[in-house]
Order: structure tokens, then C-alpha cells, then sequence
């Protein structure tokens, strides 16, 4: 009996062990299949993933220089940042019409990427919005004309947000609801200005 049930049990060892074998080879085919797919996929989507992403920056070049008809990327002064690239607006016949400086402010929900165009003189030209992570309806809205539109031929620097409506050529109207988006936005175009007066300006 006792060499039966020994016999048994070792036939029963074998068939989970034959069972167990079974679930993890198609658990690790399961694996190595989906691992193949995501990185085709990955593969395929790259570089159309990195021209949307270049031609979204090339628009936001255009839309803060309109003046340029090229651009060119010059190199970062160290300790930078918040800046985080500067490309060099050229109009035709290449003659500098001012700069474009992009810069990663830090808003409510994460990094506000923003691209900033400064003329020759220092002046802010106009702004775009890259990305953000800001709350829709309310931080989310510094992208629209209403809020973003006020940064346009802006002289008098550096900026600072109110509340409300804004009484000095210097003031920027908060975003309602969203004061720490509309700093963070006003505070990465502060930036861009003072990197171009200690590093760019009279073509330094």
C-alpha cells in the first residue's frame, strides 16, 4: 500500500510539475509576444510622434517671430534654467529680428513649456504655449488668445499678474481661478527677458 501510495503521489508531483511547466511557458510566450508589440509599436510611431513634436515648435517659433524667416539654434549660457533653448529668428536676407526662447516654468499641475519671442530691443513679441498639465477650465485656459494674447509687443518689463483689470502697460490679468498658472506663465516670460538682457542683448 505504502509503495502505491508513493507511486501515486510521485505521478501526481510529475503532472503538476508538467502543469506548472505548461503555465509559465505560456505565460512567458504571453510576455515576450506583447514585449515584441509594444516595442513595434513604439518603432513605428517614433518618429512620427518626433515630427509632430518639430512641427508643433516650428509653428510656435513662427506665431512668437513672424518677422523671421529662419531660425537658428545658438548654445545654452550655463546655469540657464529655466531656459531651456534659444534659437535665433533671422529675417530675409538674414538680418536678426530677435530671439526665440523657450522656456519650463513650473505651474499648478506640472511644467508649462512656453516659447517667448524677444525682439532686438528687449521687448516681448508674443507667446506660445508648448504644453502643460494645467486643470481644463481653468489653468488649461492660458493657451487661449485671452489670456496669452496680453503678452503681444509688451515693452514695459518685467511683468507682473493682477487681479482683475489690469491699470499699468507692466500689468498681466490673472487667469480666474488659476492664479498660480498665470504667475508661472508670467514668471517663464519674465525669464526669457532676463536671459536675453544678461546674455543676448546688443548681440552679445
Amino acid at each position: 500500500m505504502n509503495m502505491m501510495a508513493m507511486t501515486l503521489n510521485n505521478e501526481e508531483m510529475r503532472a503538476n510539475l508538467k502543469k506548472a511547466l505548461r503555465l509559465g511557458g505560456t505565460l512567458f510566450v504571453v510576455t515576450a509576444v506583447t514585449g515584441l508589440l509594444l516595442g513595434l509599436v513604439e518603432w513605428v510611431t517614433r518618429d512620427a510622434i518626433r515630427r509632430a513634436e518639430l512641427g508643433d515648435r516650428a509653428e510656435a517659433l513662427r506665431a512668437v517671430m513672424p518677422e523671421a524667416a529662419d531660425f537658428k539654434p545658438m548654445d545654452l549660457i550655463s546655469g540657464a534654467a529655466p531656459v531651456a533653448d534659444v534659437q535665433e529668428a533671422l529675417a530675409e536676407g538674414g538680418a536678426r529680428a530677435g530671439y526665440c526662447i523657450t522656456v519650463e516654468a513650473k505651474g499648478y499641475g506640472g511644467p508649462v513649456t512656453l516659447v517667448v519671442g524677444v525682439t532686438e530691443e528687449g521687448a516681448v513679441r508674443a507667446i506660445h504655449i508648448l504644453s502643460h498639465s494645467e486643470t481644463p477650465g481653468l489653468g488649461a485656459r492660458s493657451t487661449e488668445p485671452e489670456f496669452s494674447g496680453q503678452f503681444a509687443n509688451r515693452e514695459k518689463l518685467p511683468l507682473q499678474v493682477v487681479k482683475g483689470t489690469p491699470g499699468a502697460p507692466d500689468e498681466i490679468a490673472a487667469i480666474s481661478g488659476a492664479t498660480i498658472t498665470s504667475n508661472a506663465v508670467t514668471e517663464g516670460v519674465n525669464a526669457a527677458v532676463e536671459y536675453w538682457d544678461k546674455n543676448l542683448k546688443g548681440g552679445r
